[in-house]
């Protein structure tokens, strides 16, 4: 056999190991780079559900198209922030969405009564979303409604959620708000608040839940603040930023999950798996 022949059989087995056909079969999170907002994508064997849509008005509904994503199955919103909002009336535009639930009804933002029209125009189904419920995504898959420790009632406006599947979950922090996380449910991946700033740091909750991966999604002008960075990396995290790595994929199958990042082409652009970063069983 041939030297080149040799060198192609090795190559071959080297990136199947890398990306087992598993992957097909897996659910992945993608949180999407959308400069300074929040946007992530859940897609599942049955299912793409989108959860937020950034502060610009393109950027998650390019990704979602790049993506073939042309049905979002469930729309959660978790606050009503422009960072979280800008860009759901393009996803409407570019897709069909077929729920859309949100935090509750804020009529006094201009933004948000010009999603409620649309909603009522097209008669999507729409609700509340509920402290405490758990959302079926897929097989063994759950998003819950995480209760959060609120003082003033009239403040609050976020929801947190936290994405299970299998043995491992994904927690998306919202500012302003403290989650209530039993010490005995394991969480393997955060994404942080407020894009990595200082005022969506919590050190106790950090050291409490000593999660293995931190993502913040940030933009290449304000990115997060360096004492949160340290203070996630002191924690024991892998700090995954979006404004340097792009868009982060989540590929899990319940047991095991995978980081993949996208180095290229941020804000819509094809999502490549360039870098598996490490492939980790909970605990």
């Amino acid at each position: 056999m041939k030297y080149w022949q040799i060198f192609s059989c090795a190559l071959l087995i080297f990136l199947i190991g890398l990306f087992p056909l598993s992957f097909a079969d897996e659910i992945k999170i993608h949180v999407i780079d959308v400069g300074s907002g929040d946007a992530v994508l859940l897609q599942t064997d049955n299912s793409d559900i989108l959860i937020d849509a950034g502060s610009d008005r393109n950027s998650t509904a390019l990704y979602l198209t790049d993506q073939n994503v042309t049905d979002v199955d469930l729309f959660l919103v978790t606050g009503y922030s422009y960072d979280k909002t800008g860009g759901i009336l393009e996803v409407m535009n570019r897709t069909s969405v077929h729920e859309y639930r949100d935090y509750g009804q804020n009529p006094s933002l201009p933004a948000y009564q010009r999603v409620q029209s649309r909603l009522l125009n097209e008669s999507i189904l729409n609700s509340k979303l509920v402290p405490g419920e758990k959302i079926t995504a897929g097989e063994n898959v759950f998003i819950e409604v995480v209760p959060v420790n609120q003082t003033d009632e009239d403040y609050y406006d976020e929801v947190l959620l936290k994405i299970t599947a299998g043995n491992i979950s994904t927690l998306l922090l919202n500012k302003d708000a403290a989650p209530e996380i039993p010490s005995d449910e394991p969480i393997q991946i955060l994404r942080m608040a407020d894009h990595g700033s200082r005022n969506g740091y919590n050190a106790k909750f950090i050291h409490d839940i000593h999660p293995e991966v931190a993502i913040i999604s940030t933009g290449n002008t304000n990115g997060p603040d360096q004492a949160t960075v340290m203070g996630l990396e002191a924690a024991g995290a892998e700090v995954f930023r979006t404004d340097i790595r792009g868009t982060i994929l989540i590929l899990t199958d319940g047991e095991k999950y995978d980081i993949a990042t996208n180095r290229t082409l941020p804000f819509g652009g094809k999502l490549s798996l360039v870098s598996v970063i490490e492939t980790r069983p909970p605990g």
